[in-house]
């Protein structure tokens, strides 16, 4: 009896840390102004299991699992080559990724890149104040109605499911009684779209995929504040933080119609989040 508890003990661990298969599949489209220049679209799958859920970018995760086979070559010139080609055919990537219900029901782990750097933090998941509307639209042929609230500086307007019964949606929007299946900020930044509601392929787990490096934990705050300091980087100053270590120097930095730019603050991305 003993044994059995101690090995009850034991494992205990690792089922608390085992991620669970994914059960349903929804895929956004986001038409976004992520540096109020050119509009992109960008495509997320949102993998739901019992528990937990995770919200990722799809052609990051595709182009991570690709450029890892690339890693592994001999032939240097033939890697570097493969890597463009890669790019080419994933444009609209992004590092973010949420994964939602972990490490703890009520929490969620929050994992982005900051140039380099591959950072995640975990935090409790918001208190959504939602109010409800009369407004009902129909969204990949379901009936969905209108819902307001404020999450994280930013004004969102959704439409949800009550005929789908999943309390999420894209990024950390949930809270619902129904899937969220078209989100909007008021600032026209960020619009997801369902395109597709299927079941998950068999061996999809709910789980955090790759990262260029290994991520470094951080605090929600301690993110927010490193993504502002490098918001205010020059060009200069950022070139000189990549080519850190590598005995490389910057000497000018010039736009395409070679006017200096090296001094330049780089243009103001927009995010999901604001506070």
């Amino acid at each position: 009896m003993k044994r059995t508890f101690a090995l009850i003990l034991l494992l205990l661990p690792l089922w608390l840390g085992a991620q669970e298969k994914a059960i349903y599949r929804i895929t956004y489209d986001c038409d976004a102004l992520r540096d109020n220049k050119v509009r992109k679209t960008y495509r997320w799958n949102l993998d739901i299991g019992e528990a937990t859920a995770v919200f990722y970018n799809s052609a990051n995760r595709q182009y991570l699992q690709a450029s890892e086979e690339l890693q592994h070559s001999k032939d240097v010139m033939a890697g570097i080559a493969g890597l463009q080609q890669l790019w080419a055919k994933y444009p609209n990537r992004s590092n973010l990724q949420v994964l939602t219900g972990k490490p703890q029901p009520g929490k969620y782990t929050y994992m982005n890149a900051i140039g380099a750097d591959d950072l995640k933090y975990e935090d409790s998941l918001p208190q959504w104040d939602w109010t409800l509307t009369d407004s009902v639209k129909t969204i990949c042929g379901y009936a969905c109605h209108q819902a307001e609230t404020e999450l994280y500086g930013r004004t969102w307007t959704v439409w949800y499911c009550p005929e789908l019964p999943l309390s999420y949606g894209p990024y950390v929007l949930g809270g619902l009684p129904g899937l969220i299946l078209e989100a909007v900020d008021a600032d026209g930044f960020f619009h997801f779209t369902a395109v597709g509601i299927e079941q998950a392929p068999e061996d999809v787990r709910v789980e955090l995929g790759p990262s260029l490096h290994k991520p470094v934990k951080c605090t929600r705050k301690k993110y927010l504040a490193l993504r502002k300091v490098r918001d205010g980087q020059s060009y200069s100053e950022l070139a000189k933080e990549a080519l850190a270590g590598s005995g490389g120097k910057v000497v000018k930095i010039t736009d395409a119609n070679g006017n200096d730019i090296s001094n330049q603050e780089r243009p103001k991305k927009n995010y999901l989040d604001l506070e």
